[in-house]
């Protein structure tokens, strides 16, 4: 078997009553109010609802230079620099 989602379904809700209606009915089940005005208003709300595009990313590091140094770390140079071993002279 094949399970496909179901497809978006906008209901009206009438601006007058409050009943639910189908998206193809032109008037209220209800109260028989005209439903272009409800239909509008779920359409601008649907598409207030949808996210917006992301915004680029920039994959360069930014705002590192200012960043605060470890405590005791050495300045920073260049190239880095390997840890001494222990009992290793000095260079």
């Amino acid at each position: 078997m094949c399970f496909r989602p179901a497809a978006t379904v906008t209901i009206v809700k009438c601006l007058e009553c409050g009943t639910f209606n189908k998206p193809t009915d032109a008037t209220c089940k209800k109260c028989g109010a005209d439903l272009a005005e409800s239909k509008k208003a779920a359409e601008d709300a649907i598409a207030a609802s949808t996210p917006a595009a992301p915004k680029e990313i920039s994959l360069t590091p930014q705002g590192l230079d200012n960043a605060p140094k470890a405590p005791g770390a050495p300045p920073a140079s260049g190239a880095p620099t390997a840890p001494q071993a222990p009992g290793a002279p000095k260079a």
